[in-house]
């Protein structure tokens, strides 16, 4: 069983006082816009790149946990899109998703960081508010099933990225 699988990280949104920090943290992973070069360690003078996506093909499981939390540790107010391949095919892949204000929102993925949403998770959820409207639901317990408010504001930074 492979150690390690693809990880890639897009930041949408950094305060300049801690743009040196998510460097710090994209380069201590080896992550890079160029899929198949490492980073230059050291160059922290690069500008960080929003919207534009880091990644390493050969990053240790695991480190996707590790990536978030030092974000959330050292750039509390940078809001991310991270995920990690599953390590075989029929594995679960990683995915993190924060806005700062907004939240968080993690699950496992499969390989192009599409979130999966776990059926009895959801059948739970929807049996105990069944007196909820569907926009209800979604405000309030679908949030913890689907991350809806945090998926949202992801896909607007991503739609602003396109038009950008």
């Amino acid at each position: 069983m492979p150690s390690q699988s693809p990880l890639q990280i897009t930041i949408y949104e950094s305060p300049e006082h801690e743009r040196s920090a998510v460097r710090r943290a994209i380069e201590s992973f080896d992550l890079a816009t160029d899929w198949g070069m490492p980073p230059i360690h050291g160059r922290t003078s690069d500008p960080l790149r929003l919207g534009e996506s880091y990644g390493n093909h050969h990053a240790p499981l695991g480190a996707s946990d590790e990536l978030a939390a030092r974000l959330r540790k050292d750039a509390p107010a940078t809001a991310f899109l991270l995920w990690q391949d599953p390590y075989f095919e029929e594995a679960d892949g990683h995915y993190v998703a924060y806005v700062p204000g907004v939240g968080a929102f993690e699950s496992s993925c499969n390989a192009n960081g599409c979130p999966h949403v776990g059926l009895s998770d959801l059948i739970t959820s929807l049996a105990t508010a069944s007196t909820l409207t569907v926009a209800q639901w979604l405000a309030g317990p679908g949030e913890t099933v689907l991350g809806t408010r945090v998926r949202e504001a992801i896909a607007t930074y991503e739609q602003t990225s396109m038009t950008a």
